[in-house]
């Protein structure tokens, strides 16, 4: 039984291809071409046995066919000075059967019968000078005969090698248009799904942008980012998966009406496997799709633990973990190879194999039936029959067995659908609007404002302050006491629901999030640094020249990027700024606020991480950052916000203290005073 996991959000199949659907109409075009080919091609694959058949049949075995003296010389075979046509029923003269007759012990022969005789009459025993023939209701008759030698064999294959050659030429034609059809159908197609594949990511990349931040803070990015790329790709598997199905519908079409135009009876007969086939194929893929569901979200859970233990390789070293870590992982793996294994198990008991075993009873049944049907001596035609059914039976088989073969991949498809799909119809971030270039000048306000996270208590109880324009602000207290959040909620990572933040007088909910954040520059505790070059940190998509980013990172003190490295500002960053040191990475950060010029700035813990040299560094470069400017500083070290304006001291999410460092320093059993003291040791 498989353990109860969190599912995703669960779809209907139809929902599931409407949607898919949707994606597939941007590419029409293609869609439409594969469409066609895939039309052309199959119809040819059904008239190519056909052109086999014609050949022996009419050129190959249809020389032992009635001929029919004649004195007309046009399209006719001169044999012993006499032309003959085969009989056609409208021809006039004396008829002679061509036939090869082989009796037990014999040596076989082809003779030439003065007379005619039916297809199903059979050659029974012969004589020196005559043959003797028996009817279907077992009457014998007795005909004279010639026997024909490779010469005269030749004679009436005369007209034939002419016509094997023209049909040989057909079925040339006809296989280089299959061949290049489906070279058609298959790059359409594939650019189609390829377009598919690349829309859905360009739309879960979309999405990205628009979530809100409490989603990454209850979701491991290593699961995000498995959406995004493994079941948008998922997705596409989805979308071939239908039209492969699709593929194989029309060609169930077009071989049944080969089917019915050879043998409409053994072609009725083969409609009851229908019914078993949908009964097996609808249980099949109920159980098969608990399985699916189950190991592609294990497989998402294996991947976000991955990623959480290799961004916290140095941890689990320092603290000698790796047997703890490698044992649960391990475990994660077995859980998912063992369910891996009876999904295995059920696919190979009743799954494809299955299906090739039904498919080899089928072709003995065909040949039983035309057995029993046809068995005659000397009625050399219903082999090709049987030749061009069994053909026609493969590719009926073909596409169930496509079908089949298809279904694991369309029930793991439908489980990446369900999970991508449910990931684009996450609840989007209120409040995002386009940038309208507003300057704000730094009034904060924030009004009796309380919040708690989902499903918790309050972080915040009905805070009010107020900041004025270019005033320096500090926020200390023991964690969990509120002050990142409040910084939170005025940066709008979560909306605010009880109480008020005013910006120059206005609610800042009535401006967008992007106006909101274009005004306000924010520097956590670890800088976010990606890979490329100072330079690119820097300007961070802004189209600066070096000049500017040399002024920034001057005027900061960050001297030794511009002096000091060889290449300079064009020095090249690692993955996450693993070449850099923390406080390197901060001083980056530093630059990138104040290119950006924001009139509000937040400090987050910036200097928590770094020693006392750097520190310092950090504090010169606060002086510049802060100069007009309301500077917000969330500190641990508080020396930081030694100078601050306003000192706001927060416990159990409320304002307890407030004044600057003197006035906060002096209060007797202050709770200021007391953290001050036992950070410097005083």
């Amino acid at each position: 039984m498989l353990n109860k996991e969190k599912l995703p959000l669960n779809y209907s199949t139809t929902t599931i291809l409407k949607r898919v659907f949707k994606y597939a109409l941007k590419s029409t075009s293609l869609l439409a071409v594969s469409i066609i080919f895939l039309l052309i091609f199959s119809v040819l694959e059904i008239i190519q046995p056909l052109i086999i058949k014609k050949i022996i049949d009419d050129e190959l075995s249809g020389v032992q066919a009635v001929w029919v003296e004649t004195t007309d010389t046009k399209d006719s075979i001169l044999f012993k000075g006499n032309y003959y046509q085969k009989d056609d029923d409208l021809l006039v003269g004396n008829r002679y059967t061509l036939r090869y007759f082989e009796e037990t012990g014999e040596k076989g022969q082809y003779i030439f019968i003065t007379g005619s005789l039916g297809t199903k009459d059979s050659l029974i025993r012969y004589t020196e000078n005559q043959v003797v023939a028996q009817n279907e209701e077992g009457t014998e008759t007795s005909y004279d005969y010639i026997v024909l030698s490779s010469d005269d064999m030749l004679t009436f294959y005369g007209n034939s090698s002419k016509m094997i050659g023209f049909w040989l030429l057909i079925y040339a034609i006809v296989a280089i248009v299959i061949l290049v059809s489906r070279y058609v159908e298959t790059v359409s197609f594939t650019s189609a799904s390829m377009r598919l594949t690349l829309d859905m990511r360009k739309s879960a990349f979309n999405k990205l942008n628009r979530l809100p931040i409490s989603y990454f803070s209850g979701e491991p990015n290593g699961k995000t980012v498995t959406k995004m790329i493994y079941d948008s790709e998922g997705v596409r598997g989805l979308y071939e998966v239908i039209f492969s199905i699709f593929s194989a519908i029309v060609s169930l079409i077009t071989v049944y009406f080969g089917l019915f135009a050879l043998e409409p009876k053994l072609a009725w007969l083969t409609f009851l496997a229908f019914p078993i086939l949908f009964l097996w194929l609808t249980v099949y893929r109920k159980v098969i799709n608990k399985f699916n569901h189950f190991i592609r979200e294990m497989n998402s859970k294996i991947n976000g633990k991955l990623a959480e233990f290799v961004n916290g390789v140095t941890i689990i070293q320092i603290f000698n973990k790796e047997k703890a870590m490698t044992e649960e992982y391990d475990a994660m793996l077995t859980k998912n190879y063992k369910t891996k294994m009876k999904h295995l198990t059920i696919n190979t008991i009743f799954g494809f194999d299955l299906l090739i075993l039904i498919r080899r009873f089928l072709v003995a049944f065909v040949l039983l039936y035309f057995g029993l049907k046809y068995f005659t001596p000397g009625v050399a035609i219903v082999g090709t029959t049987i030749y061009v059914y069994i053909q026609y039976l493969e590719k009926l088989v073909n596409p169930i067995s496509e079908i089949f073969s298809n279904l694991n991949s369309l029930e793991d498809s439908l489980v990446s659908a369900s999970r991508i799909f449910g990931f684009l119809d996450e609840k989007e971030d209120v409040g995002i609007g386009e940038v309208t270039g507003v300057k704000f000048s730094g009034d904060i306000e924030f009004k009796n404002v309380t919040f708690k996270y989902e499903d918790g208590n309050n972080v915040l109880n009905d805070v009010s302050f107020h900041a004025k324009p270019n005033s320096f602000i500090g926020l200390v207290g023991h964690t969990g006491s509120g002050k990142t959040t409040l910084m939170s909620l005025l940066e709008r990572y979560y909306d605010l629901e009880d109480g008020q933040i005013l910006v120059d007088g206005v609610d800042y909910l009535d401006y967008s999030k992007q106006d909101v954040r274009n005004n306000i520059g924010i520097i956590l505790q670890d800088a976010s640094i990606f890979e490329g070059t100072i330079k690119s940190n820097v300007a961070f998509g802004m189209d600066v020249s070096d000049e500017e980013v040399e002024n920034i990172l001057l005027k900061i003190g960050a001297t030794k990027f511009v002096n000091v490295y060889p290449k300079g500002i064009n020095t090249e960053v690692s993955y996450m700024g693993e070449n850099l040191s923390t406080g390197e990475k901060q001083l980056i950060a530093f630059a990138r606020i104040l290119l950006r010029n924001p009139s509000i700035m937040i400090l987050d813990e910036a200097t928590a991480n770094i020693d006392t040299e750097t520190e310092s560094l950090i504090q010169k470069s606060l002086m510049v950052l802060s100069e007009n400017r309301t500077t917000f500083v969330v500190a641990h070290r508080l020396s930081t916000i030694r100078n601050a304006d306003v000192i706001y001291v927060l416990e159990d999410g409320r304002i307890v203290e407030s004044g600057n460092h003197e006035q906060l320093y002096h209060k007797e059993n202050g709770k200021y005073r007391a953290m001050y003291d036992a950070q410097y040791n005083k």
